[in-house]
């Protein structure tokens, strides 16, 4: 469905049958005007340009008989009988939600120090500013179109708020703060930004600041003690030199008022007075993280944040929750970047003004250490964590003399100390931009805490070391933010080994409720009470009837509440826990949920409506501990039924199994049977679900190993065998699973490209995997390849896959003629009809049309009538023949395809 907005902005969203068109919107987190949600109103009237719909029931003072001949319907009662497009009558701003303006005051400029400033703004409408301790926001720089992020220093609660910046020559903030700012001056802010910021919880606490990047901190130290907080807390704040180093009085004033808190610092500049000379990894021990209940919150640059999380990863124990806040330093070679802010997220971003050309830089040694590279003192611009990123160049000299900026080629303009950094934009028709109004467009890149950041740019590979992986029971989730040129992340311990998760989602919520309680309109909580009655008819008291629907409109319900904070980091770092798709996986089969959990939804929004915060949290806290009944008990029954039906324990103890097409289906059931037998994995494929799968199924003296890669390319087929020998040294047994019927159809009606798509998928992994450790086998002089082909070779409907099938009967009878002088064995299974769970990497589209359907059931009706059987085989049938094959049990067998298809011999 298309809906088009009065500014010229169209939306397009997807919209069930039993759905109507205001649910599916705001499920889509496009909030368009409603109030009743039941057709009593109008507020949500819009035109109906084509298409065709149930306009449902609704009372004639909401939409009259004249309007509805007239086209115009009611989204909050009609359900799609076709693709529509409708007329909304509002503009894309309105329909969803944006960061805020705020119009303050310079109440106080002081000089904290040679090169920081705190800078006080008072508003008038404080009420309505809400943040929560770590967020920034954009402050328009007075006199120029540009815009700088910072954090808040000062507490939620505070009724000035307060800014550190640090002074950098030439910077367009520092400039007016040196030269032009004074106390009364206006100022114009947007925000609040981010999901860096204090959870609740009484975890002991882990603080580290570098530079300005104190400024959250401070936020957050100020926050517990005006709670009265008696948490654990060790905080360590690092700066370049001595006179970066500034509100230690402060600090020493909350360390006063906390008594749970103990703090330090260390300066990196060797010529330091301060009592610690180096950076903050030196005064951050085991003792500090609590056995792995602590959290760590930290806010520096990238070569701090990679050290600090080096540093923690040795200590052998993993934190309850890590988050971060890593601005990246775009210096000049002889002075420190400024601080930069990045466009509001749909915010039209104008051509960077012509700037002058530095002279030529001076040389810098590239640093050994974290401590030395921070004591450049900005001259960090060649080097990251000891690497040489840009070598000094030769530079056309500027300025008196010079050729002058005519002279310059339009290439060099792309070049920073004379390394090219981007390309210029070809410059078109401007689109409209959804979400624009009320944002301050931002010229340059935005900075945090007085730290420059990265404008978004195409910017040439770097040579970098590569950032040390997260072990495999603490998977680092995607970065938020990363657009602007700084990451805001948050890492925990997998949900399988722990309720950190759990935990950090609770958080979440608890922040996004004090941004939003008692700031919420009337259509607001309209649009938040729709999503909490759409979970209503997929659950009948403790019972889901509808799994796969709940899980949607749960989904929906949870991130609605993100979107109404107006800040798009929140719903991010929330969608990048994971625990939906954690809910959607384990939730897919279950048929048990918290009998209170649908009806939690309906009072949280009730709780919103009559403003009690204390009320709500108590609901959002307690629904948090009723999902996480849900999830852990549909967890332990789905792990329960993936257990291997038939084990032969120690079979395969001391052996590397390769498995491709491990990710679900038969590949997935192999390799858990392999594992459970005893044999170390490597787990290759195309999706990312093999990753959660080796962190499910490693264990000490059992690992699993996950490779993600193409395997329908030679590249991607040599870099699993690669990433195989790197880790163990050698592979024992190679098991090919990947294929698959894509289609279904006569072979007349197969287009080339879906030819050569059914090949690609069904014939190429196997040729490739087998290339690509034949070598290694052969030259160890042993080893089993077991691959997988079907009984399809003789089937209706599908004759493409059946030649790439046959091709793999193929390559297994002829490889295994040539492998058995050098003691490898080739076989392959030829599976039949196999009953498995509904693909999470659907393999291609579902068949729509009565035709398709018709085809697709002339396959399952083939394949049930072939077999003697006359039924369908299970995975874990499939698993015991290729792990009887691929076992010392048949090691007199080679050559041989053996149909495992209930005496369908193919």
């Amino acid at each position: 469905m298309a809906l088009a907005f009065e500014d010229g902005v169209t939306r397009f969203i997807t919209c069930r049958e039993d759905q109507t068109v205001a649910d599916a919107s705001y499920r889509s987190r496009i909030n368009i005007p409603l109030d009743c949600r039941d057709g009593a109103c109008g507020t949500c009237k819009a035109l109906c340009e084509s298409g065709e719909f149930d306009g449902g029931a609704y009372l004639e003072d909401a939409l009259s008989p004249d309007e509805a001949a007239d086209g115009y319907v009611l989204p909050c009662s009609m359900k799609p009988r076709s693709d529509l497009v409708l007329q909304i009558a509002t503009t894309s701003a309105v329909a969803k939600t944006s960061a805020a303006t705020h119009r303050g005051t310079v109440t106080a400029l002081d000089r904290l120090s040679p090169t920081t400033v705190a800078l006080t703004v008072g508003i008038e409408d404080r009420d309505a500013l809400a943040f929560l301790p770590g967020q920034y926001v954009n402050i328009a720089v007075p006199g120029t179109e540009e815009s700088r992020s910072y954090s808040f220093s000062s507490a939620p609660d505070d009724a000035a708020l307060t800014f550190l910046v640090k002074l950098t020559s030439g910077g367009v903030m520092s400039t007016w703060l040196e030269e032009r700012a004074a106390v009364g001056d206006e100022l114009t802010f947007t925000g609040p930004h981010g999901s860096f910021f204090l959870r609740e919880s009484d975890a002991p606490l882990v603080l580290l600041a570098g530079g300005t990047g104190l400024a959250p901190i401070l936020s957050i130290l100020r926050t517990l003690a005006a709670g009265g907080s008696t948490r654990r807390t060790h905080l360590v704040y690092g700066v370049t030199t001595d006179d970066d180093l500034v509100e230690t009085d402060t600090l020493e004033r909350l360390a006063g008022s906390l008594p749970g808190l103990s703090w330090d610092h260390c300066v990196a500049d060797p010529a330091t007075t301060a009592r610690n000379q180096g950076y903050v990894t030196g005064l951050v021990g085991l003792e500090h993280l609590h056995g792995g209940d602590a959290a760590v919150y930290l806010c520096g640059p990238p070569a701090m944040v990679e050290a600090v999380r080096t540093h923690v990863a040795g200590l052998g124990v993993a934190p309850s929750g890590f988050y971060y806040e890593k601005f990246a330093l775009a210096a000049a070679p002889a002075e420190v970047a400024e601080e930069v802010a990045a466009p509001e997220p749909g915010a039209v971003v104008p051509e960077p003004a012509e700037v002058a050309v530095e002279p030529p830089p001076v040389p810098v040694a590239v640093p050994d250490t974290v401590a030395e590279l921070l004591g450049l003192d900005g001259r960090e611009g060649r080097t990251s964590a000891g690497q040489l990123l840009l070598p000094p160049v030769e530079l056309s000299p500027v300025g008196a003399g010079a050729a002058g900026r005519g002279a310059d080629s339009p290439a060099d303009l792309w070049r920073l100390a004379g390394q090219r950094v981007g390309e210029p934009t070809a410059v078109g028709d401007v689109l409209p931009v959804a979400d624009a109004d009320d944002l301050l467009p931002a010229a340059g890149a935005r900075a945090v805490a007085g730290q420059e950041l990265l404008p978004e740019a195409r910017i040439e590979p770097l040579l970098r070391p590569p950032a040390p992986a997260a072990p495999a029971d603490r998977p680092a989730g995607p970065p938020t933010g990363t657009v602007d040129g700084y990451q805001i992340g948050e890492e925990h311990p997998a949900v399988t080994g722990s309720d950190a998760l759990f935990d950090a989602r609770r958080a979440l919520e608890l922040g996004a409720l004090e941004l939003t309680i008692g700031r919420l309109t009337h259509q607001q909580l309209a649009g938040y009470r729709l999503l909490a009655e759409a979970a209503l008819p997929y659950v009948e008291g403790d019972r889901l009837v509808d799994a796969a629907s709940y899980t949607e409109t749960n989904a929906a319900f949870h991130d609605h509440l993100f979107s109404l904070t107006g800040n798009e980091h929140l719903l991010r770092a929330y969608q990048a826990l994971g625990v939906t798709g954690h809910m959607e996986e384990s939730l897919r089969a279950a048929t048990w949920i918290h009998p209170r959990c649908t009806q939690d939804h309906l009072d949280i929004v009730t709780a919103f409506s009559d403003g009690d915060r204390e009320r709500a949290r108590v609901l959002i806290a307690e629904h948090a501990e009723r999902s996480k009944q849900t999830t852990r008990r549909a967890m332990r029954d789905l792990a329960e039924g993936r257990r291997p039906r038939f084990v032969t324990p120690g079979r395969f103890a001391g052996q590397v199994v390769l498995v491709t097409g491990a990710g679900q289906g038969i590949g997935e059931c192999t390799a858990r049977r392999i594992s459970a037998e005893g044999g170390a994995l490597v787990l290759a494929d195309r999706a990312e679900l093999v990753r959660d799968l080796a962190v499910e199924l490693g264990s000490p003296g059992a690992e699993a190993v996950p490779v993600v890669a193409d395997l329908e390319t030679w590249e991607g087929a040599s870099a699993v065998v690669d990433a195989a020998l790197a880790r163990f040294g050698r592979i024992d047994v190679a098991v090919h699973t990947v294929g698959g019927t894509i289609w279904a159809k006569p072979f007349e009606h197969y287009p080339p490209e879906q030819v050569r798509a059914e090949i690609d998928r069904s014939l190429w992994p196997t040729l490739w995997c087998c290339r690509a450790v034949v070598p290694h086998m052969v030259e160890r002089g042993r080893g089993t390849i077991v691959n997988v082909s079907s009984v399809a070779t003789r089937g209706l409907n599908r004759v493409p896959y059946a030649a790439a099938k046959g091709g793999v009967n193929a390559i297994t009878s002829a490889l295994a003629l040539e492998m058995a002088p050098h003691g490898v064995r080739v076989v392959a299974t030829a599976p039949g009809g196999t009953e498995a769970p509904p693909r999470r990497t659907p393999r291609g589209p579902a068949p729509e049309s009565e035709q398709e359907q018709a085809w697709y059931r002339t396959i399952v009706d083939q394949t049930v009538d072939s077999s003697l059987m006359k039924r369908y085989g299970t995975l874990d049938e499939q698993a015991a023949a290729i792990t009887f094959l691929a076992s010392e049990e048949a090691s007199y067998i080679t050559g041989t395809v053996l149909p495992v298809a209930g005496g369908d011999l193919g």
